[in-house]
């Protein structure tokens, strides 16, 4: 990405970074987009939005949409706004990045650069465009800021929050991830682990999660650009409310204890894959997010996990003793 290029941001299908050109349309016919004022935080701030028959929102909405795998029949992508580094704290940004992509690559012989999604509620992201980044979003696999692949979305969807339109906002950056180490479960790492790298990933033959670090987190991260979208209600974060609320005698209720049930409904093979994220679960491979949407992937329905956890608590509420009497009489 050259200097000059810091107005024709675009994605194309193998990731790479292409030009505009004349495709880039700030104008939109869809209906079903909100009023101008909506976004108006967003365009005072340097962001432009692009239009739906150009090139560039096509490839930006179908690989967002991919990314939502099972979610993305029922999202709608409403808008996808660009940065244009027409502030001069934009500008200022964009020369510190190409700064840092330039030294990284005289460092390592080469750069390493990705495309990662970063879900926050709309504030937030209104914060990152206009003063960076200013806090880590992760802790499993080190301290740091945590962005994901594009085949990864679901892993950020969580941190996204509705506003008051009902849409969800994602941030689409460019990385300079330089030199990758793996960073497991349950690290505390701060920093690298040496002078020989640069940043982390949880895998490093299909990383869901790209680690960079505090200290970096201002010089190695671009904004690109801004995707709003309505997703589904019954989405991870009120599924993860619904596990939440299972409780027998006061006390939450762990998915382990669900298992039974679900084998019941769903079938011993699907348990089988169930226990082995449970395990993963426990062994710290895994965070509680992604035990959920593991469980999601296993059994593919959100509405039939859902009926079925309300179905336990209201049977295990039955079963429960009475505590406030001191329990059953013998």
């Amino acid at each position: 990405m050259e200097r000059e290029d810091q107005e024709s941001f675009i994605i194309d299908d193998g990731g790479e970074i292409l030009d505009a050109g004349s495709e880039t349309d700030s104008s939109s016919s869809s209906s079903s987009v909100p009023k101008p004022d909506c976004f108006d935080a967003f365009t005072r701030n340097g962001m432009m939005r692009i239009g739906e028959e150009s090139k560039e929102h096509r490839e930006i909405k179908n690989r967002f949409l991919k990314g939502m795998n099972q979610l993305a029949k029922d999202t709608s992508v409403v808008t996808i706004h660009k940065n244009i580094c027409s502030t001069m704290y934009m500008k200022a940004r964009f020369e510190a990045f190409n700064s840092c992509v330039d030294a990284i690559r005289e460092r390592r012989g080469d750069r390493n650069d990705k495309f990662g999604w970063y879900g926050a509620s709309k504030q937030e992201i209104l914060h990152i465009i206009s003063y960076g980044f200013s806090r880590f979003n992760g802790q499993s696999h080190g301290v740091g800021v945590y962005l994901s692949p594009s085949k990864f979305i679901l892993e950020t969807f969580p941190s996204t929050i509705e506003d008051e339109n009902g849409l969800r906002h994602m941030l689409l950056c460019y990385v300079e991830m330089g030199k990758i180490e793996l960073i497991r479960a349950g690290s505390k790492q701060i920093y690298p682990s040496s002078v020989e790298f640069d940043s982390g990933v949880d895998n490093l033959e299909d990383p869901s999660r790209l680690v960079v670090w505090i200290a970096y987190m201002n010089s190695v991260i671009l904004p690109v650009y801004i995707v709003s979208f309505k997703a589904p209600s019954f989405s991870i974060g009120s599924l993860r409310e619904q596990i939440n609320e299972v409780r027998t005698g006061g006390e939450k209720l762990s998915i382990a204890v669900l298992l039974p049930m679900l084998v019941k409904v769903f079938g011993s093979a699907k348990g089988d894959m169930i226990s082995k994220s449970l395990d993963d679960l426990r062994k710290c491979k895994i965070n509680r997010d992604q035990m959920i949407q593991s469980l999601r992937r296993i059994i593919g329905n959100d509405r039939m996990l859902i009926s079925v956890i309300k179905a336990s608590r209201s049977n295990l509420a039955v079963r429960a003793p009475n505590r406030e009497g001191g329990g059953t009489s013998q």
